[in-house]
């Protein structure tokens, strides 16, 4: 997934070396399935034979499809997993430290509207999905929030007291701390430097219970190249790097997948529209502009 894991598990002593090890196997797992950087991932072997008919996969992969759909309906569109060529085109077609070292970028690309998911079909009964051809799926954001939730809902079910899973900022945690508390997670301001002692912007408390939550964050500030020229996110209606005004979302959600997922909408628009899309669905967000930090729930829109 090109991006860090940290897995923390509450358990008795005798257990805890076992779930972390079940954990890092299942990480393993997911991202062989789902990885677009190994030539033998099952996701490039589906993309590999689009247009051909339904294709059998597993039931990460079927699960992963699933929720792209999900996410595609929830955003009307805006949350397009189809846009593998555009990214691909912009440059980052490999590991992204691979693409940073690269020396040379190529400039004239030709940007086009990514094809959506109608097309796509993910049939539960049969373990198949099917992609139209010339479409090809990236899991891209919501693959690290979907193996957070994952991990940690098959952690707490293997015996573990309370689970964290954070994958590149998308985190899912379910059950209680060390001190049988519940968890706060802590919002970091990627405008600033890491040693700003105002870098964390809101620390959110979630009590303890056998339902996992999640927080993730989307954001053009990280995963730059092209000296800074270029990002990951991208704008499935022309194809091309967003233009927003915003900078970063961060989304409370029930799931890390539905986070992220309403983090990178959000994100594609202005922040006064992404600001009326969180308020109407009643998100707990924070939006960042170059100049702005705005909280959902707060009264007063403006904060330094």
């Amino acid at each position: 997934m090109g991006t860090d894991c940290h897995v923390v598990v509450v358990a008795d002593e005798p257990a805890t070396a076992d779930l972390l090890e079940l954990a890092t196997e299942r990480v393993e797992l997911l991202e062989e399935s789902w990885s677009r950087f190994r030539p033998t991932s099952e996701l490039n072997r589906l993309n590999a034979r689009a247009g051909s008919g339904p294709v059998a996969v597993s039931g990460d992969l079927l699960v992963l499809v699933d929720r792209m759909k999900q996410a595609w309906a929830l955003s009307a569109g805006l949350f397009d997993p189809t846009v593998l060529h555009s990214i691909q085109a912009l440059g980052y077609d490999a590991d992204f430290a691979t693409v940073v070292a690269r020396a040379d970028v190529i400039d004239d690309v030709v940007f086009a509207a990514a094809p959506g998911m109608t097309g796509v079909s993910v049939d539960e009964i049969a373990s198949t999905v099917s992609l139209p051809e010339g479409v090809g799926i990236d899991p891209g954001a919501i693959g690290k929030g979907l193996a957070s939730d994952l991990v940690a809902a098959e952690l707490y079910e293997a015996g573990a007291d309370g689970v964290l899973v954070n994958l590149g900022g998308d985190l899912a945690f379910i059950g209680t701390t060390a001190d049988g508390s519940g968890w706060e997670i802590a919002v970091e301001d990627e405008r600033r430097s890491v040693d700003d002692p105002d870098r964390v912007l809101r620390s959110f408390d979630f009590p303890d219970g056998a339902t996992t939550a999640g927080v993730a964050t989307s954001t053009t500030l990280k995963r730059r190249w092209a000296q800074g020229r270029r990002h990951h996110v991208i704008d499935p209606r022309t194809g091309s790097m967003s233009i927003s005004d915003l900078v970063q979302v961060t989304v409370v959600a029930d799931e890390a997948w539905q986070a992220e997922v309403m983090a990178t909408t959000a994100l594609l628009m202005t922040s006064d529209e992404a600001l009326g899309w969180l308020r109407d669905r009643d998100i707990t967000a924070i939006l960042l502009t170059a100049d702005r930090a705005v909280v959902t729930t707060d009264e007063e829109d403006d904060h330094g």
